[in-house]
């Protein structure tokens, strides 16, 4: 080989090796950005396990904690306790709502009207089939009728009560005033309708906290959620009022993170009875 040739092929060996080193001196750190790019994503991969892992450890747990939480009929009744309930039902969303109680091992109770449609009667039906508390609240809901003259009251509550017996055969002995005892639509003095309670062998229950959400219809669940809390932390017997009704769509998405957080302070979940003790 002449000397020439040997040059021009050492040449573009030479020109070959610095073109390479040309190369990674230019996309080494591009390469090693790209590395850890790779590598965080990794660690992120990681950590998503990882959380999720406890999540499912979490969530196996809370199943465990609200089987003996929903369970208080033995020897030692939980010190903290909350009572679900909920007024003015059915609605189009009852099934749903019964359908979370039963997944979270929850009994609630339901204050309902009178309804006369099939499907309503099959709430009533299921409310007492799954172990939850039927109360009275009203048949027609209407308060200058039903608080126009203790008389009125009497005939609208005695209603309700022989109609969901005849469909459930279950003689209600629980009551809620439509708008609580409190109402500043009553024409009679309170005491008046008390003491009819009273000779019918009826208890009614107020509450101490509330979503709020049949005055506020489209709040966020997650505002339903801060309402009830803020009162029902105060009270080792929170009694907390939602609402049964078409119109609170809403309320049906708070429910299960209400239980959750509620479970998380300690409480147990129980229905309301006419033997219920409450705080004075």
């Amino acid at each position: 080989m002449s000397v020439k040739r040997k040059i021009r092929k050492w040449g573009r060996r030479a020109a070959l090796w610095m073109g390479i080193c040309l190369f990674g001196c230019l996309y080494a750190p591009h390469a090693r950005e790209a590395e850890v790019t790779f590598s965080c994503a990794v660690k992120r991969t990681k950590e998503n396990t990882e959380v999720m892992r406890q999540g499912v450890e979490s969530e196996g747990s809370a199943a465990g904690e609200s089987t003996a939480a929903a369970d208080l009929n033995s020897e030692s009744p939980a010190k903290k306790v909350a009572y679900l309930t909920f007024d003015d039902g059915p609605s189009t969303h009852s099934d749903k709502l019964l359908d979370i109680l039963k997944e979270e091992n929850v009994k609630a109770t339901f204050f309902v009207v009178g309804k006369e449609d099939e499907e309503s009667r099959e709430v009533y039906r299921r409310i007492v089939k799954e172990g939850h508390s039927l109360g009275l609240h009203s048949y027609s809901h209407v308060y200058k009728q039903i608080y126009s003259s203790v008389d009125n009251f009497r005939e609208d509550l005695w209603k309700l009560k022989t109609y969901l017996y005849h469909i459930t055969g279950v003689s209600c002995d629980i009551y809620r005033f439509p708008g609580g005892s409190s109402t500043t639509q009553m024409k009679f003095p309170l005491k008046e309708g008390e003491k009819y309670l009273e000779e019918k062998g009826i208890r009614y229950f107020d509450w101490n906290a509330t979503a709020e959400d049949a005055v506020c219809v489209q709040s966020a669940p997650g505002v339903l959620m801060a309402r009830v809390l803020k009162d029902a932390l105060k009270h080792d017997r929170a009694v907390i009022l939602m609402h049964d009704l078409n119109c609170c769509k809403t309320t049906l998405n708070a429910v299960r993170p209400l239980i959750a957080r509620l479970r998380k302070e300690g409480y147990a979940f129980d229905r309301l009875t006419k033997d219920s003790r409450l705080e004075e």
